[in-house]
């Protein structure tokens, strides 16, 4: 039977090993926006953001530009306030939506079959699709 020689322990530690950065431009791709201060992993910030000045790694916190990081938080804070709009104006609509539909006696049943909806299109796996619902090309069963 074949006994290994040594064990390699390099998963844990890509798992947990992060280095300290702030982002000096915008890195959508990654979720990373100019002026934030994050923790990220080192072949990330080697390969993608150290590249042509996109970060700079903190080894202090003096090493934070501040000028910098106060814009990124008030460009967060104007992002959650968009966000928490978008998301009232959309209750809102699905409240009106629901009163305008139906009558008194039909607000709840209608409400809570959008809200049931609405539950199974956040769930990733969906229990009422089965094999025979999904059809692939070459396999036949």
């Amino acid at each position: 039977m074949f006994k290994p020689t040594s064990v390699c322990y390099s998963a844990l530690t890509k798992r947990t090993k992060k280095v300290r950065v702030q982002v000096l431009r915008d890195f959508p791709r990654f979720q990373l926006y100019k002026g934030q201060v994050t923790h990220v992993k080192p072949s990330l910030m080697r390969n993608y953001l150290h590249n042509f000045n996109g970060a700079k790694y903190i080894m202090e916190d003096g090493d934070i530009n501040t000028i910098l990081f106060e814009r990124y938080s008030v460009q967060e804070q104007e992002r959650e306030k968009e966000a928490a709009a978008l998301v009232a104006a959309h209750q809102a609509a699905l409240m009106n939506a629901a009163t305008s539909g139906s009558g008194a006696s039909g607000n709840k049943p209608k409400l809570s079959q959008e809200m049931k909806k609405q539950e199974k299109k956040k769930t990733t796996h969906n229990k009422d699709i089965t094999i025979k619902d999904v059809y692939i090309p070459g396999l036949d069963i």
